[in-house]
């Protein structure tokens, strides 16, 4: 097919490897120009000529008719090559990409096609030729330009489909919304997320809106809040759950971000092609589209229709399983997840593994000392590469730590503002294996009497760590306690003035009432009858008090539960603390 005669305007040709865009689109002027990275207007000149420019920019903006309808021509050549008419190849059995097969002709598009077989080759050049030459004769017509790339990002290999791209001529955000799309599509995230970040600003609002929309991708309260939203409040929102559904903190970028707006793109692109194929979906389409992708695999059914079924193009939840509005000390994730949730695989790492990990809060004047561990054992890497993260908002990091080189039972501590914070755990090894850890943390009261997180540690008999430095080095990257297991536990008192005496109490709550044995470490040793809860009496005598706990939990059942730590002051001031844990009735947690 001969080149499409186009300027190469708004395209990666007039960028170095890596470069990333400007804020504001590249017009082909500033390029014919060379005026990159520089005003369009000088200081000098008139109103008049500000008008003019603006003035043009509209009416290009204009030209890009991204709801269609599409033209006769191109609908047409749309509708003969996907239409209803054409013969349905049904399989008796379902189709899975995990398994190795080609589904739709290896082109989601195609819907109708249910061979496992691909299309003839003389078929697929015949479309993408008369794609072209349709596009050709209609100079202005974006949406038909756009059809042809998005043609190419299916059925041509990548410096193919990006030499067509890169034809592209009309409005510099329209242009890079389609390199954006090619780039993602061709395992480049990175100068894709550049062309959609400079797309964005510009686009036609109402495109915009349907490109950054994350409704789909909410549950619940989330997405009613969400839809509440209009305005900056919106953006923030949006804003701040990308940063909580980043798959990896310690990877430049966010990949799940630029999969999402190169859904929206072929999300547009394809209502057109269905309106052209006088095709409808009997199924929430959109909704699922923008969760999982494109379908790549159906399942057998009476009716016709097709479902999603593979996770090789989608196996991984990166979005919270809390709702984001519950707020920062509800934050948790489970990165296996059913059919229909919001499911991604990263392209340029992976397996990714989610691994057990422990984090705890301790003050240190006005500050917080976060405490992290975890357990890599599980994810099988490679000479690892870990790192610790927190974020207190969209990118920053106030805190990044790395570990030893290799361990598989890294332990953190850092101090930080205290503030609402998230806090991650990631490694990498040197085959691109990963492993990840997240949660949020509240910020801790810094009046009246205060307890710290309780902190799971190695038990060792009766002794006990003595103070934080010592229960930081044996603290368990993991809050899965074994069948058996005595449950060791350290934690801080703040506040209190030397010589009260504290009544302190600790109680094990789950779906059944508990018995407990306990051990107090602190200027003795006590012991207590095998009750549901312990109390005693201690004086205080200084202003942080440690103090550590031997709990045998053998009586407990396998099951979740809530460690519960309680200290009442003599003037009635009290303080309350939390550990979730689980006991499990499988293979024994090794020391970490």
């Amino acid at each position: 097919m001969p080149p499409l005669q186009r300027l190469k305007c708004g395209s990666a040709n007039f960028l170095p490897p890596g470069s990333a865009l400007p804020t504001a689109a590249i017009s082909c002027a500033a390029v014919a120009l060379g005026l990159f990275g520089l005003p369009l207007v000088a200081p000098g000149d008139s109103h008049a000529q500000e008008t003019t420019a603006r003035d043009e920019e509209a009416a290009s903006t204009a030209q890009v008719k991204w709801q269609g309808p599409l033209a006769p021509d191109v609908s047409w050549i749309l509708g003969s090559y996907y239409g209803p008419a054409q013969m349905l190849r049904r399989a008796s059995s379902g189709c899975r990409a995990d398994d190795g097969d080609v589904c739709f002709n290896g082109d989601h598009e195609d819907h109708n096609w249910r061979s496992r077989g691909r299309r003839q080759p003389e078929e697929v050049a015949g479309l993408l030729t008369a794609l072209g030459e349709a596009a050709a004769d209609r100079p202005d017509d974006a949406l038909a330009f756009a059809q042809l790339v998005y043609a190419h990002t299916r059925l041509s290999d990548f410096e193919e489909t990006l030499a067509v791209a890169r034809e592209c001529n009309f409005v510099a955000w329209w242009c890079e919304l389609l390199l954006g799309m090619v780039h993602e599509r061709g395992g480049e995230p990175t100068q894709a997320a550049a062309y959609f970040r400079s797309a964005l600003p510009d686009a036609d609002p109402a495109l915009a809106a349907v490109l950054t929309y994350i409704g789909d991708l909410l549950e619940g309260k989330d997405r009613s809040a969400y839809q509440r939203l209009t305005g900056r409040e919106r953006s923030d929102f949006e804003q701040r759950f990308w940063w909580l559904a980043n798959p990896m903190w310690s990877i430049p970028g966010n990949e799940r971000w630029t999969t999402h707006l190169r859904r929206g793109v072929e999300l547009v692109l394809h209502w057109t092609l269905l309106e052209a194929r006088g095709g409808r979906h009997g199924y929430p389409h959109q909704g699922l589209l923008m969760r999982r992708g494109p379908e790549d695999s159906w399942s057998p059914m009476r009716m016709a229709g097709s479902r999603w079924t593979s996770l090789r193009a989608a196996r991984y939840r990166f979005t919270p399983v809390s709702a984001i509005t519950d707020g920062m000390g509800a934050l948790r994730y489970n990165l296996d997840a059913g059919m229909e949730d919001e499911r991604y695989t990263p392209t340029a790492y992976g397996p990714v593994t989610q691994v057990p990990a422990q984090f705890a809060r301790f003050l240190d004047g006005d500050s917080l000392v976060v405490v992290a561990a975890a357990r890599l054992e599980e994810a099988r890497l490679v000479a690892p590469r870990t790192v610790f993260l927190v974020s207190d908002g969209p990118g920053s990091f106030p805190a990044v730590l790395p570990a030893a080189p290799g361990g598989t039972h890294p332990i953190f501590q850092a101090v930080i503002a205290n503030r609402p914070v998230a806090v991650g755990i990631e490694s990498l090894d040197e085959h691109h294996a990963a492993a990840r850890a997240r949660g949020g943390l509240l910020p801790l009261d810094s009046g009246g009497l205060v307890l710290s997180d309780p902190l799971l540690v190695t038990p060792k008999g009766l002794d006990l760590p003595e103070n934080r430095d010592a229960a930081v080095a044996r603290t368990l990257g993991t809050t899965t306690m074994e069948s058996g297991d005595e449950l060791a536990v350290y934690w801080e008192v703040y506040g209190a003035v030397p010589n009260w005496p504290l009544r302190l109490s600790l109680s094990v709550e789950g779906d059944r009432p508990g018995f407990l044995t306990r051990t107090l470490r602190a200027l003795r040793i006590r012991s207590a009858p095998r009750v549901p809860e312990v109390s005693w009496t201690q004086t205080a005598t200084a202003a942080v008090e440690p103090m550590a706990l031997a709990v045998d939990i053998a009586d407990l059942d396998a099951g979740d539960y809530t460690l519960k730590v309680r200290v009442v002051g003599p003037d009635g001031s009290e303080a309350t603390s939390e550990r979730r844990f689980t006991k499990s009735s499988g293979q024994r947690a090794q020391p970490g």
